[in-house]
């Protein structure tokens, strides 16, 4: 009897669950060892947003958790580059001060803060670096922000990008009228000062930049402003930390580089390996003279991973200061989401920046710039939902929208949730190759 039903029990393999879980699971197992050695199997994350959205903060944060972080090198290139911009941010509040008419204490007369002005309009961040040790030349013109480099007109003409109406704002509730700032070359004061052939220290340097950012009340209220000029969102921190990047042999920790920005040109490929899985993601240049380079690797993607700075919604984009940069970037989704080349592809939305978000629309109402928004104007949990209900309804396609909100230079928060997506990405290229 014992015989007999041993052998119907060998009979009747097929119908054990267990055994069925068994033989899924192997498979599963088997196809995953396929997928180590073939190289079409490797999960491919295309990163799009628009210009300064934080997709190359994301990266930052995928190489340090991944891929062992930065080197020397590299952490002195950051500090190089951080403190060239330093010199120039400062140089920013102090122009952009007469365009918002901002009085100054370093132009009162007999202010012990001139000196600390004129050695900052002497200054010259890229004079200061060693370029071999920063990389070379080449690396730091093709890296350092340049706010200033390019009038407006010449920015615009070299952007290739065309901004629409979508469906939840109103591209007319903005003043479409170009307000000309005082560039550089307009202030008398600046070359005056400028023809002077005295240098400074990297010490005394910072030690005047410190002086106007701590002392002067004047350049602070403009600070507070910074969303009516182009400016370096880490301005701040760079300022509150300025002494540790003024020495010349300072190594950027990774919080510096986080904070830190560098332009992105072109489309730059990451390799990384994430729980055995071979990811390439490719973090294609935001502005608008960049886009047309995207076509190159859109074949074959496993998902778009779109970055959109939600704190940007006051903001004017570099190219084209008619145009805020929170409408542009709704118009670059729209066209992305339910473009052809993405149609079946899985669209992971970041909704990036959402402390510096939390922050300003308890001073900046929400509703100035979308006239849709009824809720609570300093209500942030309202807030974010009125927009990640209506970037689910531009969805005109079948595929899912998974949205995140996310402070890209926030390690620990981005740790999990980068997790997340990582683990949803693999489901999704498992179920694509029939294996789950």
């Amino acid at each position: 009897m014992g015989c007999g039903a041993s052998v119907i029990e060998i009979e009747n393999i097929n119908d054990d669950p267990y055994y069925q879980d068994k033989l899924i699971n192997d498979k599963i197992n088997h196809q995953l060892n396929l997928a180590k050695t073939n190289p079409k199997s490797t999960i491919k994350l295309l990163l799009l947003g628009a210009g300064e959205s934080g997709k190359s903060t994301v990266v930052k944060q995928m190489r340090l958790l991944h891929k062992g972080g930065f080197t020397q090198q590299e952490r002195r290139q950051y500090a190089n580059i951080i403190w060239s911009d330093i010199i120039q941010s400062m140089k920013t509040l102090i122009i952009q001060a007469r365009k918002l008419r901002i009085s100054l204490d370093c132009d009162v007369q007999g202010s012990p803060l001139i000196s600390s002005k004129q050695i900052v309009l002497r200054s010259e961040g890229l004079e200061q670096i060693d370029t071999s040790a920063a990389g070379g030349t080449t690396f730091i013109n093709d890296y350092l922000l340049k706010y200033s480099e390019q009038k407006k007109s010449k920015r615009r003409m070299r952007s290739t990008g065309v901004t629409k109406g979508a469906s939840f704002w109103d591209a007319d509730a903005q003043d479409d009228e170009e307000q000309d700032g005082i560039e550089e070359e307009d202030l008398v004061e600046y070359y005056q000062v400028r023809q002077s052939k005295q240098s400074y220290t990297r010490k005394e340097i910072a030690e005047a930049i410190h002086n106007l950012w701590k002392k002067d009340s004047g350049i602070r209220r403009c600070f507070e402003r910074c969303n009516e000029f182009q400016f370096e969102s880490s301005a701040g921190y760079y300022f509150d930390n300025v002494f540790n990047f003024a020495d010349p042999n300072y190594l950027c920790n990774d919080t510096d580089i986080l904070k830190g920005r560098i332009k992105t040109t072109g489309i730059s490929e990451n390799n990384f390996t994430i729980n055995n899985h071979q990811f390439k993601v490719y973090d294609a240049g935001g502005q608008r003279s960049e886009r047309k380079k995207w076509i190159h690797c859109f074949e074959g993607i496993t998902a778009v991973l779109f970055v959109l700075a939600i704190s940007e919604y006051d903001q004017m984009l570099f190219e084209d200061e008619r145009v805020n940069r929170m409408h542009e970037s709704i118009v670059l989704f729209d066209s992305i989401c339910n473009s052809k080349w993405f149609y079946n592809t899985p669209c992971i939305l970041f909704l990036n920046k959402i402390d510096i978000f939390e922050k300003k629309i308890k001073r900046n109402p929400l509703k100035k710039y979308f006239p849709d928004y009824s809720g609570d104007p300093s209500d942030f949990e309202e807030a974010m939902k009125f927009f990640e209900t209506n970037f689910l309804l531009m969805n005109r396609t079948n595929k899912p929208i998974y949205i995140h909100r996310t402070c890209a230079t926030d390690t620990t928060s981005m740790k999990f949730v980068l997790s997340a997506v990582t683990d949803m990405i693999v489901q999704q290229n498992l179920k694509k190759s029939g294996v789950m």
